[in-house]
């Protein structure tokens, strides 16, 4: 039983690691979008005052931060399935891990169901034994009273 707890904390941690993983991908998108965005007001900024060279770097600056973002949003997506597969991994083994606690505690319950069975036959048995002792005792005590008599 302490083996599939075990296999199942394996595979939370495992999911925990894959989520993380998806969640820095957002964060690393976001910062490409936050650049797509100062590019654009550079840009306008460049092309308001007439800096061509300025305007030029600013749409470098855009084309990359762009190209990154989508570069990023494919690391994202094949994070996300990762972490889709890490989670699956983990509820099959918490399922399992879950019924094998069951098949345990059955078994427990199955003992100690055997156990109080044996001590009540134990039980009945000296009862038993100690109720022949004793019809066998009076058994006695009658006949030898009519033999007395």
């Amino acid at each position: 039983m302490s083996l599939y707890g075990e296999i199942e904390e394996m595979h939370s941690a495992e999911l925990q690691r894959t989520m993380a993983a998806v969640h820095e991908a957002d964060e690393a998108i976001d910062e490409q979008k936050k650049m797509v965005r100062s590019s654009n007001l550079l840009g306008r900024g460049a092309l308001i005052a007439g800096d061509r060279i300025e305007q030029a770097a600013a749409q470098t600056q855009w084309e990359i931060a762009e190209w990154k973002q989508q570069r990023l949003q494919q690391v994202r997506l094949d994070r996300e399935k990762l972490s889709d597969e890490a989670g699956k991994r983990y509820s099959a083994s918490r399922l399992r891990s879950e019924q094998i606690q069951q098949v345990v505690e059955d078994a427990i319950a199955e003992v100690v169901v055997k156990r109080e069975r044996q001590m009540q036959a134990g039980t009945d048995d000296r009862f038993l034994a100690r109720r022949r002792w004793s019809d066998a005792r009076e058994e006695l005590r009658a006949k030898s009273e009519m033999n007395i008599s």
